[in-house]
């Protein structure tokens, strides 16, 4: 049933729709069985007969309503003829939904989800993460090298002053990552360095250029049009209340 019904959690069957042709003699005994095995236990998870026997040979067309059996419980399918006949152009067709509640812990609005949680609960605690056990945080904690100590050790070589024992402190940084921060603080000791530092000098830098506020004179020929557009609309105006 693998390759008829599709291969997913929730899903029941509910309804088979089956057809098929008989070849056979009228007095003839036969006996149709469409049915399927259960997968979990022997005997049938659906059987349904056609009995024949005394008629002649013909098309069936039945639907037989199936109590929503999860596909799980669906073993192979089979007809099988009891007598004598023939059974032709055999089809079965299952009819199938998805209940996404199979599982009541799928969805919090499934019947049963508050108790199958409990259950769960209750069977299998919940594992509680507890940092100060794990290895990582505790070698994290256990370090006593830190920053400004790193920090006094630099300041005690430019100094000349007894140097910090490095022994009584373990360094959190690789060898590769201490020798580039060691060249680091080296370029920030360069003698004469000094000589290449500028001051820019801050302030505000004020425009120079200012232009003057001038009022453009009226265009000559601007002002004539506009009269004569003036003029244009009154001549239309009184044309329409003279008859």
């Amino acid at each position: 049933m693998g390759n008829v019904l599709p291969a997913a959690s929730g899903l029941t069957v509910d309804g088979v729709i089956y057809q098929y042709t008989t070849v056979k003699n009228i007095k003839d005994p036969m006996i149709v069985n469409i049915q399927n095995k259960n997968a979990y236990q022997p005997g049938f998870v659906f059987r349904s007969q056609d009995n024949w026997s005394g008629l002649p040979g013909n098309t069936i067309t039945k639907v037989v309503p199936v109590d929503n059996i999860p596909i799980m419980h669906w073993g192979a399918g089979s007809i099988n003829v009891d007598g004598i006949g023939e059974v032709r152009n055999p089809s079965v067709v299952y009819k199938y939904k998805y209940d996404t509640c199979v599982d009541p812990l799928s969805s919090p609005s499934c019947p049963g989800y508050s108790a199958a949680m409990l259950k769960q609960l209750t069977e299998k605690p919940v594992e509680i993460y507890d940092p100060l056990a794990d290895q990582y945080v505790k070698n994290a904690l256990d370090t006593k090298f830190t920053a400004e100590e790193e920090i006094k050790i630099q300041l005690a070589a430019k100094r000349n002053d007894k140097p910090i024992d490095k022994k009584s402190v373990s360094s959190p940084l690789s060898p590769r990552d201490a020798l580039l921060e060691s060249q680091l603080e080296m370029l920030n000791n360069i003698p004469g360095f000094e000589l290449y530092k500028v001051s820019i000098p801050g302030g505000v830098y004020n425009d120079v250029l200012r232009y003057p506020d001038k009022k453009l004179p009226d265009s000559k020929d601007a002002r004539r049009l506009g009269l004569a557009q003036e003029k244009l609309h009154r001549t239309m105006v009184d044309l329409q209340y003279k008859q």
